[in-house]
């Protein structure tokens, strides 16, 4: 994965956990909030004044970016960088190294959920988290999977917006009531990740392994 150096204090944070890890802050919490992932006319639909922000890497890295997506397409996504894996530690072998799927967490529990499980159950699983009820579903415009604490059993798509049992809806990543008013979207903390990823950095987490809630 990475960590965040911070030169105010010259230390270095886990980007998923916040914690400070090496450094004279080393122990300290960051505050969290969840990210969602989105297009950039998404963002601008719902920030109209954002701005997007793009960096271009000097050629050496550029060029060694392009090799590396390119090998990884070759190798199925399966090809990792020479001395990155021995790098990694213990890995969780439950799952593929490279899978991707979206793992959820609270301070207690910690859970994934693969995304061609996702895809398979027609993009969208009902489950229960934390005590809540939660509708874990796949954004049919970023392509990225996003869970969001909602009191329903049931739920379908109808084109690019996923309609509620409870006669609510959810359109681009948006929330909103059988009237068509908005409503603040809860969510526990998640991150769009590889297994390898997520597994190292909450070991033991469980697995979402079918359509009735079963986690392993």
């Amino acid at each position: 994965m990475s960590l965040m150096g911070d030169r105010q204090s010259g230390s270095y944070w886990d980007h998923i956990t916040g914690e400070c890890l090496h450094g004279p802050l080393k122990g300290r919490q960051l505050e969290l909030a969840p990210l969602r992932h989105m297009r950039a006319d998404q963002a601008l639909a719902q920030f109209p004044d954002a701005r997007i922000a793009r960096s271009r890497l000097p050629l050496p890295f550029g060029l060694i970016g392009g090799v590396t997506k390119l090998l990884q397409k070759l190798g199925r996504g399966r090809f990792m960088p020479p001395g990155f894996a021995g790098s990694m530690g213990t890995e969780d072998p439950r799952r593929p190294r490279l899978d991707l799927g979206l793992g959820v967490w609270t301070d207690n529990i910690s859970r994934y959920y693969p995304l061609d499980l996702l895809k398979a159950n027609g993009g969208l699983i009902i489950d229960r988290f934390a005590g809540s009820t939660m509708l874990v579903y796949l954004d049919p415009v970023s392509g990225t999977p996003a869970p969001v604490i909602v009191d329903v059993q049931q739920a379908e798509w109808d084109g690019d917006e996923l309609r509620l049992g409870s006669g609510g809806s959810i359109r681009n990543g948006r929330l909103y009531d059988a009237y068509g008013a908005e409503l603040p979207v809860a969510q526990p903390l998640h991150l769009f990740a590889r297994w390898y990823g997520f597994s190292l950095t909450f070991p033991g987490c469980e697995i979402y392994e079918g359509v009735n809630g079963e986690t392993g």
